[in-house]
């Protein structure tokens, strides 16, 4: 091989790793775990991922605080009684039309929980990835969507905000979202973004209208496995003490809430709080409309 063909091959090379470093960066600041590993800072000016952190309440101030959200209740009643069992202000989303999703919700509440109705939304993946009950898509009319939120919002008891749950593709749509967000402004909720895709438009858009508003930098558990749940349970730490807060949302499954169990000493030794969601709200200064 000639010399001119090896140097036109290591310069692809060369071309082919910037590509990777930049690209993991770019996730990383958007809220994804660095596939290798390389501590990301956020740009200068605003946090690597999500709103900036909320200011501490009185008492608080410099204290590193976790909201963590855990979703997908509504099918298993043990589960549920193994978050009660924390004994903490952790976050709950109920995902609704579920066979104990009002019970859950109810009980929820009573126990000082925070609830959210994790509504149900198209996923890329559909239907072999399955919203639930209900699910809201792409192929409805905007005066539908907001129909059919509405019947949601109304079918669980006691709920503080919405959380957009497995939704990749319908939040990337701007004219559903905005239906779904002025039924939410209507009942004076918040809306979390789980940001299941890096074009959701439900964080940007709740903040133009007026929603209080937050949105997830980190999945507890991208898969089942014990070494990625305790892996991304380290991470929510060193996110906490280096940028303030932190909202991680992780399923309603027994291996994330025993692990999740395992974790919340730890971290309370390490001086970081667990707060709920809505302490970590952007709060809009005033109401828009774009």
């Amino acid at each position: 091989m000639s010399r001119l063909l090896w140097l036109a091959l290591a310069g692809l090379i060369l071309v082919l790793l910037i590509a990777v470093v930049l690209l993991d960066r770019r996730q990383a600041q958007r809220g994804a775990p660095s596939l290798l590993g390389l501590p990301w800072g956020a740009p200068a000016g605003r946090t690597a991922s999500g709103p900036p952190p909320a200011r501490p309440r009185e008492g608080t101030r410099g204290v590193p605080r976790v909201a963590v959200i855990v979703d997908e209740l509504g099918a298993r009643g043990d589960v549920f009684e193994e978050v009660v069992a924390l004994g903490r202000p952790v976050t709950v989303a109920v995902r609704p039309g579920l066979p104990l999703s009002r019970r859950i919700a109810r009980d929820a509440a009573r126990a000082g929980l925070e609830v959210l109705l994790q509504l149900p939304l198209e996923p890329h993946r559909a239907p072999e990835a399955d919203p639930g009950p209900g699910a809201l898509t792409t192929a409805m009319s905007p005066d539908e969507v907001g129909r059919r939120t509405r019947e949601h919002l109304a079918s669980l008891p006691g709920i503080a905000g919405v959380a957009t749950g497995m939704g990749s593709r319908f939040t990337e749509d701007r004219a559903r979202v905005r239906a779904v967000l002025e039924a939410v402004r209507a009942e004076r909720l918040f809306v979390v973004d789980s940001l299941t895709t890096h074009r959701s438009q439900a964080y940007d858009l709740a903040k133009a209208l007026g929603l209080p508003a937050a949105r997830r930098q980190l999945f507890l558990d991208t898969d089942e496995s014990e070494a990625t749940i305790r892996r991304h349970l380290a991470e929510v730490e060193r996110w906490a003490a280096r940028r303030g807060s932190v909202v991680a949302i992780g399923h309603g499954r027994p291996l994330t809430v025993r692990l999740l169990a395992e974790a919340l000493p730890r971290w309370e030794a390490r001086g970081i709080m667990l707060v709920r969601v809505s302490a970590l709200l952007d709060r809009p200064a005033a109401a828009g409309g774009s």
